[in-house]
């Protein structure tokens, strides 16, 4: 199954190694590519299911960039009628339009939510609500209008990527040998939050910093890579069961 693939960054979905291009101007082949660690996990979901996927890559300038591709309105009604055009319906309707021109049936758009705009970022019913709203806006965009055999995959984190990467203890003991104990790994990795400016803080970026420190390890597309290629699904489907269990789902119709 070959599947085209949106994230927000390097630390996310990766970043274009070389000025190369195959085929399309907006597609780059996967050798063209450093993936980052969403990949993995997309990946690791794939061979659960014992399916072979190849991933190409959208560019990000022209989905959510300086150079985003006009919509127009036809391509616009569907969301405005559900006052859906704006968010991230719009990106993701980007997504889709390059995608279908670039001949993929299937596409997977990464983002995360980052944080919840009423109610607390720890309160797990608020949370809750965020994420609903950014999955709709992001499956609307990606499957409204006329779609044909098209399939549009949201991969929306709740908060940041870091919250997933936050789950599984044996990935950590794989990859450094040893489980993380000060502090550890946090009970319920979506729900934390913290003053960004606080190092102390719970802030996700934050707890993954003094997670990584107990190893000296920073923070960067590397290391987020081992720890997801090592991070199984059914653990970060227990953990993140707001965001990642809606994912593994729609990985499960998708593999059908």
């Amino acid at each position: 199954m070959k599947i085209l693939l949106y994230g927000e960054g390097k630390t996310d979905y990766g970043i274009k190694d070389y000025e190369k291009f195959s085929g399309e101007k907006s597609v780059y082949s996967e050798k063209e590519w450093k993936p980052g660690p969403i990949v993995y996990i997309l990946k690791n979901c794939a061979d659960l299911y014992g399916k072979e996927i190849s991933i190409e890559y959208a560019d990000k300038k022209q989905i959510d960039g300086k150079e985003k591709i006009k919509l127009g309105k036809r391509q616009l009604d569907d969301l405005k009628k559900q006052g859906l055009d704006k968010g991230k319906a719009l990106p993701a309707r980007r997504f889709k339009i390059t995608a279908l021109e670039n001949g993929f049936e299937t596409g997977v758009f990464y983002c995360d939510t980052d944080k919840v705009v009423k109610g607390k970022n720890t309160d797990e019913q608020a949370c809750k609500k965020e994420f609903e709203k950014i999955y709709a806006e992001v499956d609307a965009g990606l499957n409204g209008g006329r779609s044909g055999t098209w399939r549009g995959l949201p991969m929306v984190a709740l908060k940041m990527i870091e919250c997933w990467l936050l789950s599984d203890e044996n990935a950590y003991i794989d990859c450094f040998g040893s489980a993380p104990n000060s502090p550890e790994l946090p009970a319920k990795p979506e729900l934390i939050w913290g003053q960004k400016e606080k190092e102390s803080s719970n802030y996700p970026k934050n707890y993954m910093y003094r997670i990584l420190k107990q190893y000296d390890k920073k923070s960067d597309m590397e290391i987020f890579n081992q720890i997801a290629q090592n991070t199984r699904p059914a653990i970060l489907n227990d953990k993140c069961n707001i965001s990642f269990t809606k994912f593994y789902e729609d990985m499960r119709r998708l593999f059908k």
